[in-house]
């Protein structure tokens, strides 16, 4: 456990899942701090350099969602720069 912060490291191969459906919610669905990573994981997910949405997305990202990415930056800038 993590100190009041109510985190805790838990392999997911250590749970009896009842179901398929259980077993889904505990897949990946992107990966953050991969710019610090050990090893690459060409999995197709996005990768953020650090904090999802508050960093950018890592090349090894799908190339559609970088692009999407970068749209929104670009309004967010543009609507800023506008107020």
């Amino acid at each position: 456990m993590d100190e009041g912060r109510n985190m805790i490291l838990l392999f997911p191969s250590l749970i009896q899942f009842k179901t398929q459906e259980e077993k889904e919610l505990f897949k990946p669905r992107e990966h953050i701090f991969y710019s610090q990573r050990c090893m690459d994981v060409p999995d197709g997910l996005p990768k953020w350099e650090a904090l999802n949405d508050q960093s950018s997305l890592i090349e090894d990202s799908p190339p559609d969602m970088i692009r999407e990415r970068e749209r929104k930056r670009k309004r967010e800038e543009d609507s800023s720069e506008r107020a």
